[in-house]
């Protein structure tokens, strides 16, 4: 008898088990996209901190040259407001103005996207600074006029001046274009 039970324990366990799995959606669309690309960035660049009214905000602007994945050889630009904390326990935060660019070196393409990060510094010299960034791509010019995607972005920052400085930065992330295959 108990092994009878045992059987019929069995059977309804597998019953059920076809069930759940044979309700479960999976599809062709279960996966990255096909005009999803992995995008790699690395850069080069200048700063600048531009005093505002306010002694806590600054403006931002960042230029330098970049090598992405996707377009080669590009410039970069970027426009964002640093604001520093007002109490502690806040980070130092870092939003785009407007999308930073990426442009290609012939000026044919150009992937745009939004930043929101935070800065700290780094204890052994002050004047270096750590920044992690997350990034929204919004769209670009050419053959990146519909891209969309996500990605982050690590930063290391040294300031040559009170106001100023150069840094690196790598990006990675997933652009999605709907209207190329990348």
């Amino acid at each position: 008898m108990k092994k009878l039970n045992l059987l019929r324990a069995l059977a309804l366990t597998l019953t059920c088990a076809a069930l759940a799995i044979s309700r479960s959606r999976v599809g062709a669309d279960d996966g990255p996209p096909v005009n999803a690309a992995a995008i790699r960035v690395t850069t080069g660049n200048t700063f600048a901190l531009v005093p505002t009214s306010d002694p806590n905000v600054f403006g931002h602007p960042v230029d330098g040259v970049a090598q992405v994945s996707l377009m080669g050889n590009c410039h970069f630009h970027g426009e964002a407001t640093i604001y520093l904390p007002t109490s502690a326990g806040q980070p130092i935060r870092i939003l785009s103005n407007s999308p930073w660019t990426l442009t290609s070196s012939d000026g044919a393409n150009s992937l745009k996207f939004d930043t929101e990060g935070t800065a700290t510094f780094d204890p052994a010299n002050p004047l270096f600074a750590n920044l992690t960034y997350k990034v929204t791509f919004v769209g670009g010019t050419g053959r990146f006029a519909q891209a969309r995607g996500s990605g982050t972005m690590e930063v290391t920052a040294e300031f040559t001046s009170a106001l100023g400085g150069l840094a690196n930065w790598t990006m990675k992330g997933v652009v999605i274009n709907p209207a190329s295959d990348n």
